[in-house]
């Protein structure tokens, strides 16, 4: 890709945009931040799915294994469509229906247990997110101060020489 002149090339915008570059003008504090921000946003990229996953896999069994204790303790259940007495066919029908019935409140659980998982992910990666979001704006508030006090300093110093002559 010819570079035009007059116009930085792709590194060199970045670098400015996200604050990196060499310039003269930039101050200690402006560097942090931009640090700062690279960093969180390192660690939402690396530390956000992996607690997302963590905290759906947790979610995901903590919903399977109540779905194990819960037919022992609740109560039959009935498919729609299902013979559940024994009829003509005798027990055969029986069994059958106990396991469709089985089977059908494992696929109920399971699919619960899956929204909870996929629902635990979401929050999970959006409470990091705001968590992360807090931090930054804390940080930037904190470096804000800081470089009003310091222009403030330094503007007292110099101040004196550019209104001398004045009112």
């Amino acid at each position: 890709m010819p570079i035009t002149p007059g116009r930085p090339e792709r590194r060199a915008r970045l670098a400015r945009a996200l604050g990196l570059e060499r310039n003269p003008l930039r101050r200690v504090s402006d560097r942090a931040e931009a640090w700062i921000r690279v960093g969180l946003l390192a660690l939402f990229l690396i530390a956000g799915p992996m607690t997302a996953l963590a905290a759906g896999g947790w979610a995901y069994h903590a919903g399977i294994s109540v779905a194990r204790v819960q037919p022992a303790q609740g109560s039959p259940v009935t498919v729609p469509g299902v013979v559940s007495q024994p009829g003509p066919v005798g027990d055969m029908a029986k069994g059958r229906a106990v396991g469709q019935a089985r089977r059908s409140w494992s696929q109920d659980a399971a699919a619960s247990a899956r929204t909870a998982e996929v629902l635990a992910e979401v929050v999970t990666l959006a409470l990091t997110a705001l968590v992360l979001l807090a931090a930054l704006r804390l940080t930037t508030a904190l470096l804000t101060r800081r470089r009003l006090a310091a222009w403030g300093t330094d503007w007292s110093r110099v101040e004196p020489q550019w209104s001398s002559g004045r009112p």
